[in-house]
């Protein structure tokens, strides 16, 4: 492969099955240290999806903006199901960071909880370091010296990098279902603009938005994944995004998420 294309490479973590039983999971119920408000939204209880333990997830701090200790905990609407392009979409979906090193345990649901928004297996995590490369749409190819057919083999390329297994990630570049351009999607649909046709991204408020730093990033790619039965539209991915500025003080409270599917 291309130098330059190596170049580009941004270190991530992969999410991978655990043979072992641990606190970072994908489905089932969550696991917490102390009493939470459960998310709601319209005065409905989120579905559960996952969680990860950071301790054991980031503990050397491969991802330098993200807490080495604590534990995140992910929800979403299974009823409304929020693509994350409108800013009526909030509250769709949320994030709860948990710190301290108690004993978990498993709290009660939510007695307006439907049981279909649970997933209905689990699937116990670790971490492994890992490069991500920006998706194609974004590269100018030409540039880098490559032709339409070393295009091609960019593409072969990133699917061997990840070989056959789910691209469940935190941090680098996202693995886009649709089109490469979630930075700006998060940072206009969170200020308040329509980003589901060209008129909201060619507004007067959406330049001034995009001039501002573009600090979003990836705190989960959650891929669909058949083993736990979680199928994000047609064979897609839920993105959960933050900023950094937030992560690095501990603060998830305002993620944004794109849905993305085929």
């Amino acid at each position: 492969m291309n130098e330059k294309i190596l170049a580009l490479g941004q270190k991530c973590l992969r999410l991978v099955k655990s043979d072992k039983r641990t606190s970072s999971f994908l489905g089932a119920k969550p696991m917490v240290g102390g009493p939470f408000d459960w998310p709601r939204k319209n005065d409905k209880a989120l579905g559960f999806i996952g969680q990860l333990d950071l301790k054991e997830i980031n503990p050397c701090k491969e991802i330098d903006w993200l807490p080495s200790n604590g534990r995140l905990l992910f929800f979403y609407d299974f009823e409304q199901w929020p693509w994350g392009f409108d800013p009526k979409d909030i509250g769709g979906w949320a994030t709860v960071y948990e710190n301290g090193d108690s004993d978990l345990f498993s709290p009660e649901l939510p007695l307006d909880l439907a049981i279909e928004h649970l997933l209905p297996s689990i699937k116990y995590l670790k971490s492994e370091s890992f490069v991500s490369y920006p998706d194609g749409q974004s590269l100018d190819f030409e540039s880098l010296g490559m032709t339409g057919d070393d295009g091609e083999a960019y593409y072969n390329f990133i699917d061997e990098n990840f070989g056959d297994e789910p691209r469940h990630q935190i941090g680098g570049f996202p693995s886009p279902v649709q089109e490469d351009s979630m930075e700006e999607e998060c940072q206009l649909a969170s200020g308040g603009i329509y980003c589901g046709d060209s008129e909201g991204y060619n507004s007067k408020q959406a330049k001034n938005l995009l001039g501002e730093l573009l600090d979003w990033k990836l705190l989960l790619q959650f891929d669909s994944d058949d083993e736990i039965e979680a199928m994000w539209g047609d064979m897609g991915m839920l993105y959960f995004w933050v900023r950094e500025s937030d992560a690095n003080n501990c603060d998830f409270s305002k993620p944004w998420l794109i849905l993305q599917c085929s």
